[in-house]
C-alpha cells in the first residue's frame, strides 16, 4: 500500500484494488482514499475522519475547519486530475455511520454525472446493472489526485 501524509492533516493512501487500510495516525486525522471497486467514475474519492464520529456535529472546531480546507483542496485536485468542470460532495453516513464525504467528478459532457443522476449512477454500479469505471484508469486517476495534493 502506498501512503503519504500531506501538510494539511491528510493521509492519502492507495492500496490493492484502490482499497485502503485506515491506520489511526494522530498526525493525520483525515484519510483520503480512492472509492473502492466498483467505482462509478474514475477519480471518485472518499474523505474520512480517522477518529470515530458518526455525524458532522460531532466534529471538533479544528476538525470542522480542516474538513472545509481539505474538501477544497481535494476538489481542486480531482478537477485537475479528471479535467472535470466541478465536483460534487455528498455526506450521508447512513450505511457506514462514520463521518466521511464522497467527492465525485462532474463532467458537463457526461449526463450520468449531472445533478442527482450521479446518485442513480452510483446505485446502478453498486447493483451491477451498469458497468463501473475502468479500475486501472480509476487507480491512475487517484494517483494523479494524490500527486496534486502532495505538491
Amino acid at each position: 500500500m502506498n501512503s503519504t501524509n500531506t501538510s494539511i492533516g491528510l493521509r492519502v493512501s492507495l492500496g490493492e484494488d484502490a482499497r485502503v487500510s485506515v491506520v489511526h495516525d494522530a498526525s493525520a486525522p483525515w484519510t483520503l482514499r480512492a472509492h473502492p471497486a466498483p467505482a462509478p467514475i474514475a477519480g471518485w474519492c472518499v474523505l474520512e475522519l480517522t477518529r470515530k464520529a458518526a455525524t458532522l456535529d460531532r466534529l471538533t472546531a479544528q476538525e470542522s475547519q480542516e474538513f472545509g480546507l481539505i474538501l477544497s483542496k481535494v476538489s481542486a485536485a480531482v478537477r485537475e486530475a479528471t479535467k472535470c468542470e466541478r465536483t460534487y460532495v455528498t455526506c450521508f453516513a447512513e450505511v457506514y455511520r462514520q463521518v466521511h464525504a464522497h467527492i465525485a467528478p462532474r463532467h458537463e459532457s457526461d449526463a450520468r454525472t449531472q445533478g442527482w443522476a450521479v446518485a442513480d449512477l452510483y446505485r446502478q454500479v453498486q447493483s451491477g446493472s451498469m458497468a463501473p469505471a475502468d479500475q486501472a484508469a480509476h487507480e491512475k486517476t487517484f494517483q494523479l489526485i494524490a500527486q496534486s495534493l502532495r505538491a
